[in-house]
């Protein structure tokens, strides 16, 4: 008959297996299609795939009953994944909070490989195959010194951890980096009641005290905060992509959209031509005359002002499906890709150029005027297929926005596009 404080060892031990394998899945995905380094997910899946056979093996050994064979294979399975849980945990600690014990840590692993050989083969210096009423609620295996040692060697691993955290802690605090403090915080409390419940199992199986199995629980505690940290981990992974992403679409100072969004979305544009889902396509290339006597007599900090207010006023006048793209300098790219007739750029573009030149820029005595002059190009389904279209229509509206300044400046000028050999 199942004992029944056992039954959370298994439901635990489903949960654990679990854990190790999405994140399993997430190492590989991460590292795989997305490069990121990030070993500490697979040292995450290894603590919770042996807390689920610690779970597991020690759920077995509380229903061994009179089965001498059973406990034997249980309690020697315990015995070892309690130990590399908590190895493994300390390994994730060090990786995940870059905290430096290179030396140290190899050494924990040959110990507990060493202890590992020690629990395997009966023997009454570890662990006999004879039975040792430890409890009213479990028996185990009699004991030898050497499992004493190993006892020691248990507590000695969990209080590294904790002084890991504590190290890691009063860094973070250091730092101000508050988050972070926060989530070191948890787990040196998990650690903690991982520690308390751990002890309570030892005076149990030494017959000091008599309780039912309760270092499960807090490994469990610690394997859930882990995951936990890490499911943030995954959500600033994500922001930092998005930040990141914000950074390469759009222009840091005006929030136009930056030049290589602009490519992706002129190439979109072409395409969508190509396939008779757009009937033109026009692009105005545009720039602020005189733009380095207005640096020079007012200030960067006002040619900054202006770059950003004149971006406003174009985004103000087109429309959402159309948008302003900052090549550099003070030249900028708006981009014409819904439906339009012949007049549409050009009108659109004057209202532009009009508002541009009646605003009153900078403050107080600070304050000015600018004109912008533009050069518009277009194209229609009839002249595809082009090679490197997207290109050679920045060129030719480069070249009509030139045309205007020869002209006088704070003007429009419209190339008629063709096809440069």
């Amino acid at each position: 008959m199942v004992q029944v404080f056992s039954i959370p060892l298994f439901i635990t031990a489903s949960i654990c297996l679990l854990l190790s394998f999405f994140f399993l899945i997430l190492y590989y995905r991460l590292t795989s299609r997305h490069e990121e380094l990030v070993q500490y997910y697979l040292i995450f899946a290894l603590s919770a795939l042996t807390s689920g056979i610690f779970f597991s093996a020690f759920a077995v050994l509380v229903n061994s009953s009179d089965s001498l064979t059973y406990l034997s294979i249980s309690n020697r399975t315990t015995v070892i994944a309690a130990m590399f849980t908590i190895v493994l945990s300390l390994h994730f600690y060090v990786a995940f909070f870059q905290y430096k014990a290179p030396t140290f840590l190899k050494w924990c692993y040959v110990i507990c490989g060493a202890f590992s050989l020690l629990a395997v083969v009966p023997n009454q210096y570890f662990l006999r195959n004879a039975f040792y009423s430890t409890s009213q609620y479990y028996t185990g295996l009699k004991y030898g010194p050497l499992f004493q040692l190993w006892g020691a060697w248990i507590l000695v691993l969990a209080a590294y951890c904790i002084f890991i955290l504590v190290r890691v802690f009063n860094r973070q605090r250091v730092r101000k980096e508050n988050s972070n403090t926060n989530t070191v915080l948890l787990l040196l409390m998990a650690n903690i009641v991982w520690v308390i419940t751990g002890l309570c199992d030892t005076f149990t199986g030494i017959q000091v005290i008599d309780l039912p199995p309760l270092s499960w629980i807090g490994s469990f505690l610690v394997t859930s905060c882990i995951a936990w940290v890490l499911v943030l981990h995954i959500d600033k992974l994500y922001e930092d992509r998005r930040v990141l992403s914000n950074r390469l679409m759009y222009d840091h100072l005006t929030q136009a959209f930056s030049r290589s969004y602009l490519e992706i979305r002129l190439t979109e544009a072409v395409n969508l031509m190509s396939r008779s889902e757009l009937s033109r396509l026009s692009v105005c290339v545009f720039d602020i005359d005189d733009f380095k006597k207005i640096n020079d007599q007012y200030g960067h900090a006002s040619g900054d002002a202006l770059l950003t207010q004149i971006t406003k006023i174009t985004k103000e006048n087109i429309r959402q499906s159309d948008c302003i793209a900052r090549l550099g300098g003070d030249e900028f790219v708006i981009l014409f890709s819904d439906k339009q007739d012949e007049n549409f750029a050009p009108a659109i573009v004057e209202r532009i150029r009009k508002n541009i030149a009646k605003t009153r820029f900078g403050k107080g005595n600070s304050s000015f005027n600018a004109s912008c002059s533009f050069g518009i190009v277009s194209v229609t389904p009839a002249q595809l297929p082009l090679a490197d279209l997207p290109n050679q229509m920045l060129s030719s509206a480069d070249e009509a926005l030139y045309s205007a300044k020869h002209r006088g400046k704070n003007t429009i000028g419209i190339a008629t596009f063709s096809v440069s050999s």
